[in-house]
């Protein structure tokens, strides 16, 4: 039987408290001071400088590379010169249209050093990949017809090697702590068919959490599937603007 959602809640927590009693209310007092944004309307980044509530526009495009469109956490499609292309890809059933991107690991020196003196395959597992927390991931912002981005969007990466897709569910209880740890309401999801356990584990979760107007969604699994040699895991980490309408925020 593998671990439930409320244990893995519980273990963040263990492993979240201080060794020092004092150190809650000073960083209680810091995030106090750190989250009285001037406009009510505005959001903070989730990840660097990007989040949900900016402007296609105004999003600074320095540091990434490779836009395309999107394909639902997926490999990217079309290229894109930049955010503001975004009406050039297809919508989603919400009405969104996905802009993927990936930060720019080619123009730096150190990585075009590593480049030369290596193969191209070693190169892409060193530098290629976007990467969160050290997981290779698949970025994207969600735009509406206004430019708008309404969701924030990270998948772990399909293309990655199979060491890492095979830890790929960690992602999730990296993630979890940066919203707190109370309040989730999660669903530990039976196995489906030809879906097994991982030795005496499976693990297919999906947490909710409505946090200063954003509606946050984490999805993980691990497990087997029957046909494939390898263990299939994910993580599946999307940040939506809460006033979307109901339909467009999945549970």
């Amino acid at each position: 039987m593998g671990e439930t959602c409320g244990e893995t809640i519980e273990r963040l927590k263990a492993a979240a408290r201080p060794a020092v009693p004092w150190l809650p209310a000073i960083a209680a007092a810091f995030v106090l001071y750190l989250s009285s944004p001037a406009s009510a309307q505005t959001f903070s980044p989730e990840y660097r400088t990007l989040g949900i509530g900016q402007a296609a526009a105004e999003i600074n495009t320095f540091g990434f590379e490779n836009f395309a469109c999107g394909s639902n956490g997926g490999p990217p499609g079309p290229p894109l010169a930049g955010w503001t292309d975004f009406m050039q890809c297809p919508p989603e059933p919400s009405g969104l249209r996905e802009v993927y991107v990936e930060y720019n690991t080619t123009s730096s020196p150190l990585s075009q050093a590593f480049r030369e003196r290596n193969p191209e395959e070693l190169w892409l597992q060193r530098y290629g990949i976007t990467r969160m927390g050290n997981f290779p991931v698949a970025l994207s912002l969600l735009f509406d017809e206004t430019g708008t981005a309404r969701l924030f969007r990270v998948v772990t990466d399909s293309r990655a090697s199979d060491e890492d897709k095979e830890r790929s569910h960690l992602l999730a209880q990296r993630v979890m702590p940066n919203y707190g740890l109370d309040g989730w309401r999660c669903a530990d999801r039976p196995a489906g068919p030809g879906q097994s356990a991982v030795g005496d584990v499976f693990y297919d979760q999906v947490c909710t959490k409505m946090v200063d107007g954003k509606y946050v969604r984490i999805e993980a699994h691990q497990y087997r599937v029957e046909g494939q040699p390898l263990v299939d895991a994910m993580t599946r980490w999307e940040v939506y603007d809460a006033s979307l309408p109901p339909s467009a925020l999945p549970q």
